[in-house]
């Protein structure tokens, strides 16, 4: 009887949540560290959507691990629409390797600094700008529902970008204006599960009802119960 049942349950659950599974899913729970902490990411090429949450100078970093060169490093930073709540929320990322791999580094301000034997390769920070900001924040930006979760977000920046060595490659999530709000960061491009099955439908079970978020969406901005407080463990 139990054996049926499994038969019959797994089947039902992966129709259930077959169009939030596009990416395999992450979500913040310990801090996803810093240069000297990285969140390791498994496996570069596949698809992983990682939700995370920016205090205020806060720094996400994730390392991939690549082969060889010119394997492919793909990336989208996403802000989820909230009411409100995120319609001035531009975060942002950079591309960081060996300083040895970088013939030409970019010529970019961070706010944040940089281990000394590390370069930026790619920043979303010079096509950043106040006035583009400003510009973008006058008209509706351009949104999507991702099947992930059903949720809709704002677009937001991406690259594809090869690789020019092997080695390790470091992604920093950061927003440079001081505001703080969540995001997700998609990685790789193929469509794989390596994730423990429950923990996967227990993480799209969160997504799904945006129990993720740290803003109550249906309470306007600058409501100070908007704010939804997580414990993350450092």
């Amino acid at each position: 009887m139990k054996k049926w049942s499994l038969l019959i349950i797994v089947p039902l659950l992966l129709m259930l949540f077959a169009p939030a599974l596009a990416h395999d899913p992450f979500i913040e729970d310990e801090d996803w560290g810093d240069f000297t902490k990285p969140f390791q990411v498994v496996d570069s090429s596949i698809s992983y959507a990682l939700y995370g949450y920016l205090d205020e100078n806060d720094v996400d970093v994730f390392k991939l691990d690549f082969a060889k060169a010119d394997d492919l490093l793909r990336v989208q930073l996403l802000a989820p629409v909230c009411g409100d709540h995120y319609a001035n929320f531009y975060p942002q990322f950079a591309v960081i390797t060996s300083a040895e791999v970088v013939k030409q580094p970019l010529d970019v301000k961070l706010p944040f600094e940089l281990p000394t034997d590390l370069a930026v390769i790619y920043s979303t920070l010079p096509t950043v700008s106040a006035e583009a900001t400003a510009e973008a924040t006058a008209q509706a930006r351009t949104t999507f529902v991702e099947p992930i979760g059903g949720t809709e977000f704002y677009d937001g920046p991406s690259i594809d970008l090869k690789v020019p060595a092997a080695g390790s490659y470091y992604v920093a999530v950061f927003n440079s204006d001081g505001l703080t709000g969540d995001y997700a960061l998609a990685t790789g491009f193929k469509e794989e599960f390596k994730s423990n099955f429950g923990q996967m439908m227990a993480n799209v079970a969160e997504i799904k009802t945006g129990a993720w978020l740290h803003r109550n969406c249906k309470l306007p901005v600058g409501d100070p119960k908007a704010i939804i407080e997580h414990t993350h463990h450092d």
